[in-house]
């Protein structure tokens, strides 16, 4: 290896003094080991609705229950109702209770998915805190806890959000698609609304919410090493609590990633993101320190392209980053893209 990185280094002064960039040399020219990651735990609720996606018909999209703890609901849905509609997030109890409203994020509402995803993933990751709200549920009704556009969802477009919430007792959280109206006449629609049945592509259910994972600590003296997200692991089993089937949420939507780089050697390395399932535009947060994560957004790595749209070889370099040090990456893959996706860790040449 060492042989492999003198000789590389050779080149880049040969290309150097002939006036030619050394950016000329890219990482995907690497031979990359694949490191296995571990699920080490998997906390948390999400309810994952993005079922029926193209909603026809007004009516509860899906819910679920928070038994306690923290909750999610993550929503992607497009509004194909023939008119403009309201999709809102509720909850309901079978008895009177309070719940933790602790954050509420929405992407731009748009008839361009992609752009719809990339702005709700970095919305997510630069909003991480926000003013927790206490909402007193009735028994029994539902409650509204968040609108996604209280001027109304325009026909065709798709609108994605989240709501996170915290509460003591079990608790039912839903999304449901409602006729255009003043918020009395949305709140009395969500109490009749029937629930919708799925559609073909069955991505809905009740899942964890984050997941937590692990490699065995890797050694750079044997050289460049990958980590693919979509390929390493499973996606998350769950179940219907509408359907009462099981459910796999494939590409693991509205989950919170938390991976943690275990390495060992001395140096430098480079990390770089490398799409392998099509156009992937979201943002990451990568750092060794996991309260001061830094940013990463792969929708403005290419000014007026989708990275990773029709091809392979699009990458993206993320930061430089210590030998012998855990590197922590934390994402919820984007709304509208596509797994499989690569981490690339390549040392850096001396």
């Amino acid at each position: 290896m060492k042989m492999k990185y003198a000789w590389k280094a050779f080149l880049t002064g040969l290309f150097a003094a002939a006036g030619m960039t050394a950016a000329a040399a890219s990482p995907l020219e690497e031979t990359y080991t694949t490191i296995p990651l571990k699920l080490m735990s998997a906390e948390g609720t999400l309810i994952f609705s993005d079922c029926p996606e193209y909603a026809g018909d007004y009516g509860i999209l899906y819910e679920g229950t928070v038994k306690k703890g923290k909750g999610r609901v993550y929503y992607y849905h497009v509004n194909q109702t023939g008119a403009p509609a309201r999709v809102v997030v509720y909850a309901r109890s079978k008895k009177k209770q309070d719940l933790t409203v602790t954050r509420t994020v929405r992407g731009e509402a748009s008839r361009d998915y992609i752009s719809t995803g990339a702005t709700l993933s970095f919305r997510e990751v630069v909003n991480p805190l926000q003013k927790a709200e206490t909402v007193t549920l009735p028994k029994n009704g539902r409650t509204i806890l968040f609108e996604d556009d209280p001027k109304g969802v325009k026909e065709e477009n798709l609108v994605s959000g989240m709501v996170e919430i915290e509460t003591e007792k079990p608790v039912t959280l839903g999304a449901a698609i409602l006729p255009d109206g003043s918020r009395k006449d949305v709140e009395e629609a969500l109490q009749t609304a029937m629930r919708l049945p799925p559609d073909t592509h069955e991505m809905r259910g009740t899942f964890a919410s984050d997941i937590y994972l692990e490699n065995k600590p890797w050694d750079f003296k044997k050289g460049p090493a990958e980590i693919v997200v979509g390929k390493s692991i499973p996606f998350q089993q769950g179940m219907d609590e509408m359907s009462r089937v099981k459910r796999e949420n494939t590409g693991d939507y509205g989950i919170t990633y938390h991976i943690s780089f275990h390495n060992k050697g001395e140096g430098k390395y480079k990390l770089y993101i490398n799409p392998q399932g099509g156009v992937y535009m979201g943002t990451f947060r990568i750092g060794h320190n996991e309260k001061v994560l830094q940013i990463f957004r792969t929708d403005t790595a290419k000014r007026g392209k989708w990275f990773g749209n029709n091809t392979e070889e699009d990458y993206m370099e993320a930061g430089t980053w210590e030998m012998g040090r855990d590197l922590f990456i934390r994402f919820i893959p984007a709304g509208a893209a596509y797994l499989p996706l690569r981490f690339l860790m390549v040392p850096v040449e001396e």
